[in-house]
């Protein structure tokens, strides 16, 4: 039995012939091979979105796939074209990776495990807060399946899981466990702290990004405590995607949007 083969679903959804006026879905068939591969990996039905589909053609999809997963019972994520998702994925199938293990374990708290994490770090608190009176950065567009670079669209699968529990995303399409990267349960365990007290839900998924999006943003006084968890999650959220290296900056930018990027160097 292959990894995820308990948990499949139906067959693979093929768009029509002509993919809809003006559509740039294509079918498995005509997906590049790593798409393909971590599509017969993972097993679920999905959707596949060409370079040459604009942003608004896969936001729209997703958003599409969001309201009919809240009637048919699965929940849709974006996973772009990632030859190294793709190597971790069999990498976890050769070490036994258990998808009903992992959901079927006792979810550690993830408000605690934040806590821990954020406690274990050295350094200088008050430095780390910092000052920020600059306009904060606005994050209102998804960037996982765009090349950071020339902001060209990657090949992306919309993929059709089977769940209703947004935090388990990361079980199923599991990535993490790495450096300081939080392993499949632990991230878990954090979505769902995340989802129950914000209502974030992870939409995007590489091997080392995941963008979530929250009803709406933190409220200012809130912010800040945010912004600690964020910097649990992953430091290199302050270190390396703020100009201030500050929890200020974060704060800010966490009190003005509705998405959440992650990212781990």
């Amino acid at each position: 039995m292959g990894i995820f083969d308990k948990f499949k679903k139906g067959k693979q959804q093929k768009p029509a012939a002509d993919g809809g006026a003006g559509s740039h879905e294509i079918t498995p068939e005509q997906a590049e091979p790593v798409t393909k591969s971590i599509v017969a990996q993972l097993g679920y039905p999905c959707r596949i979105f060409s370079g040459k589909a604009s942003y608004e053609e896969i936001v729209a999809a997703y958003e599409q796939a969001l309201q009919e997963g809240r009637q048919e019972g699965f929940t849709p994520v974006l996973v772009p074209e990632d030859s190294v998702l793709d190597e971790y994925l069999g990498i976890l199938k050769d070490d036994g990776y258990s998808l009903e293990s992992i959901l079927n374990s006792e979810p550690e708290s993830g408000e605690e495990l934040l806590k821990k994490r954020f406690e274990a770090d050295e350094f200088d608190e008050d430095k780390l807060i910092g000052e920020f009176d600059d306009e904060p950065a606005l994050i209102d567009r998804y960037t996982a399946f765009q090349n950071g670079w020339t902001k060209e669209i990657k090949e992306t699968m919309l993929f059709k899981v089977p769940t209703t529990r947004p935090w388990e995303l990361v079980a199923y399409v599991p990535f993490g466990g790495w450096n300081d990267c939080p392993e499949v349960k632990e991230m878990m365990a954090v979505c769902k702290y995340w989802y129950e007290k914000y209502g974030a839900v992870p939409v995007t998924i590489t091997h080392d990004e995941m963008e979530m999006h929250v009803p709406s943003p933190v409220a200012e006084k809130d912010a800040l405590q945010v912004a600690k968890e964020h910097f649990a999650f992953t430091t290199d959220r302050v270190s390396q995607c703020t100009d201030t290296g500050t929890l200020a900056e974060l704060a800010a930018c966490i009190a003005a949007s509705e998405i959440w990027y992650f990212w781990w160097d």
